[in-house]
């Protein structure tokens, strides 16, 4: 996956008569793009307002580009323990992730390079639900299989059963609390949970329509991702834009407590809140096969390792969880604690916005390129990016030169998140 196209103002209509993204099609002031061969929602029209609505009230997003993996069986949780990089099964008590929570994994090769990233949430009803990226929902689903043997395990490719939305920004928890039939509950974490950092799931409805939730703050505001059947996605969407989209009266007149937000906004959020995405700011890499060595697969220098992805590591990755496959290169690297790239936040010292792909120079020399950049309003109106440096260039306060629009504009390496 790559960062999306346009593909202008239309898009061809999706199979299936209750597909959002044909009850959005006849809307002209709407903006397409493409998530590899899915149209997704590039702006609603009003991209300043789109903004605004995640940084000062609640922004919707549609998100038909996310897949679900759903697991089932008495193994399920061990099974998958031995696959990612966050732990499900607390290493003494054996504990497994219990309902009303969830986390953020990788799953490696056994170069241990990431063939993919998934959250894994715990819902009642004895299933794991993996949410990913929909077009490697199913290479995953494959990869898995490989590697099941006599466990109790089922697993099946959810995509087309589930739609995923989510809401964004300072009002999101109080919009979901008075949109709900009944108080959601999100659970605190126990003390004694496995996994590096807890996403907590709740499960709901909205004006009658069943809704699976977990929180996941990618913007930097509360965030929360909703889960709801495909065939009533359109229903949840009109309830939701209906009571909490309309323009209220008083001082500001225009202003709504929800608007509708497209993914050129919301990506321009989580660059300022510094979250690296797979198939944006760094690539997948080949799975691997059991049986297979580590140098038969194929050469995969595109393929990131988690230490180098900044942020990403420390909420994806438990240095004590046990094993799973390519842990010990993950572990090795861990205590060496030596990258030869990461991921980090440039802030330009000058008006000039690289584009993605741009190269990043130190002392006349190529050390790396930026893979996401915006202008970023709250910081008046700064341009900032996300690129892959060399060691040692990634340290915070390292002086570099970006190609930006055509010519080499000073910047300067700073901490993540750019916004704090």
């Amino acid at each position: 996956m790559s960062e999306p196209q346009d593909i202008g103002s239309q898009a061809q209509k999706v199979p299936g008569e209750a597909h959002l993204q044909n009850h959005f099609r006849g809307d002209e002031a709407i903006e397409w793009a493409a998530w590899g061969g899915l149209p997704i929602v590039s702006t609603f029209g009003q991209p300043q307002a789109e903004y605004a609505a995640i940084r000062k009230g609640a922004g919707l997003v549609d998100l038909p580009q996310r897949g679900i993996l759903e697991f089932s069986g008495a193994d399920r949780h061990s099974f998958l323990n031995n696959l990612l990089t966050n732990a499900l099964v607390q290493p003494g008590s054996r504990r497994a992730l219990t309902a009303g929570h969830g986390c953020y994994a990788f799953f490696l090769n056994l170069k241990g390079r990431i063939v993919g990233d998934v959250h894994v949430l715990e819902f009642a009803g004895e299933r794991t639900l993996l949410e990913c990226d929909r077009e490697a929902a199913d290479m995953l689903l494959r990869s898995f299989d490989l590697y099941l043997f006599g466990e109790k395990v089922r697993m099946r490719n959810a995509s087309e059963d589930l739609h995923e939305l989510a809401i964004h920004g300072p009002e999101a928890l109080r919009i979901l609390t008075d949109a709900a039939d009944a108080l959601p509950a999100f659970e605190a974490t126990a003390e004694d949970f496995p996994a590096t950092f807890d996403l907590p799931t709740a499960e709901f409805t909205v004006g009658g329509v069943p809704v699976l939730a977990w929180r996941d703050d990618v913007c930097g505001v509360p965030g929360v991702h909703l889960l709801a059947k495909r065939q009533e996605v359109v229903r949840l969407w009109e309830d939701l834009t209906t009571r909490f989209g309309q323009p209220k009266d008083g001082p500001s007149p225009g202003r709504r407590r929800l608007r509708p937000v497209g993914w050129a906004m919301f990506n321009a959020c989580r660059v300022e809140a510094g979250t690296p995405l797979l198939g944006v700011d760094f690539a997948a890499a080949a799975p691997s096969r059991p049986g297979q060595k580590a140098e038969q697969l194929p050469d995969s220098r595109g393929g990131m390792l988690p230490a180098e992805t900044g942020p990403l590591f420390a909420k994806a990755v438990s240095v004590s969880g046990g094993c799973y496959l390519g842990q010990e290169v993950v572990a090795r690297m861990h205590a060496r604690n030596v990258t030869a790239r990461r991921i980090v936040g440039i802030q330009m010292q000058e008006d000039a916005l690289p584009a993605a792909g741009a190269e990043v120079e130190v002392d006349e020399q190529p050390v790396g390129i930026v893979t996401s950049s915006t202008l970023s309003p709250v910081l008046s109106n700064a341009c900032i990016a996300l690129a892959t440096l060399k060691r040692p260039h990634f340290e915070p306060g390292t002086n570099v030169r970006v190609a930006a629009e055509g010519r080499r504009a000073r910047g300067q390496v700073v901490e993540l998140p750019f916004l704090r």
